[in-house]
């Protein structure tokens, strides 16, 4: 959950530090102990996923670590963001960077190739040191605990938000250009997203130039003319409404006839899942609220029906 209360840079308590004792009690640990697990290398556990269709291998933080990053974490997303930004920003989402390019106009998307791992410690460390200025020494440190073999893992809490704070930079060049050409532009993680009159090949070429001259590789790249159907951030654009994706409408209702053919256990297990995506259709476009609903009261009836089943 983000906080209330948002400052600037220069206004944060990581700004200008200059000792490892006052970090460690802004993260509620010992200097000792933020140093041991800098050295003993072992603060992760490794495994595969499945996310939005695409296979990632997630790094995630064992309890030690994971407090501190968690702590971390709630300094840093006190920092004032850029209106520009959809991730990880209260009242913001992929719907609603989806939403910021409706209409009857030029579009074009690109994706930041592998985002976290091309966030190297080295640029960590910069973010840290330049941005914060904080002494070599504890934006060293710093660095060291948010990252593994040498780059921002995915499956921390920190990690999404350092990209962007590593990388913001480049953001910022990407904004002024979008701007120059009264071009609309909005960034969710590595998805990002440029709109209007002026959104052309030739724009594209030249935000790509920057993104290369920042150090990062791009992927996915799609120019669509005003009348065309358009996907931004998994969500569907037709002229000026959005619309949850025929394939999620129909993986859904498919999935959803298929409850009938699993035992009770099984159905209780995939209706959970069900629901989430039928909520999150739900905030796409409202016909999906009625399937919401007898979602959960389809769950209501297997729950009470498993309560009267004997083990």
């Amino acid at each position: 959950m983000l906080c209330a209360k948002s400052y600037p840079l220069d206004q944060s308590p990581l700004y200008k530090l200059k000792s490892k004792r006052k970090l460690a009690r802004l993260l509620s640990a010992s200097r000792s102990g933020l140093q041991t697990l800098v050295d003993r290398g072992n603060n992760y556990r490794s495994h595969d996923t499945v996310h939005a269709e695409k296979k990632r291998f997630v790094e995630a933080p064992k309890p030690a670590l994971e407090r501190i990053q968690r702590k971390l974490f709630q300094l840093l997303n006190r920092l004032e963001k850029p209106d520009y930004l959809h991730s990880g920003q209260k009242r913001r989402s992929y719907i609603t960077n989806a939403r910021m390019h409706v209409g009857a106009v030029h579009l074009i998307k690109l994706d930041i190739k592998k985002f976290f791992a091309s966030v190297s410690v080295a640029r960590v460390y910069r973010f840290f040191c330049d941005a914060l200025k904080c002494s070599p020494d504890v934006a060293s440190l710093l660095a060291k605990l948010c990252t593994v073999d040498g780059h921002l893992p995915i499956g921390c809490r920190t990690s999404e938000l350092l990209a962007f704070l590593s990388a913001k930079p480049m953001f910022d060049e990407l904004h002024r250009h979008a701007l120059q050409h009264g071009v609309r532009d909005s960034y969710y993680v590595d998805d990002l997203t440029w709109s209007g009159m002026g959104a052309t090949p030739r724009f594209l070429w030249t935000a790509k130039q920057i993104i290369h001259r920042h150090g990062f590789k791009y992927h996915g790249d799609r120019v669509y003319a005003p009348d065309q159907p358009k996907v931004v951030t998994g969500v569907q654009i037709v002229a000026d409404e959005i619309k949850a994706r025929p394939c999620r409408d129909l993986e859904l209702w498919s999935a959803i006839k298929a409850l009938d053919k699993l035992d009770a256990a099984a159905g209780l297990k995939e209706i959970d899942s069900l629901i989430g995506k039928a909520a999150a259709n739900a905030q796409i476009e409202e016909r999906f609220r009625r399937q919401l609903q007898q979602l959960r009261a389809r769950k209501i009836a297997m729950l009470r029906m498993a309560a009267k089943t004997p083990p």
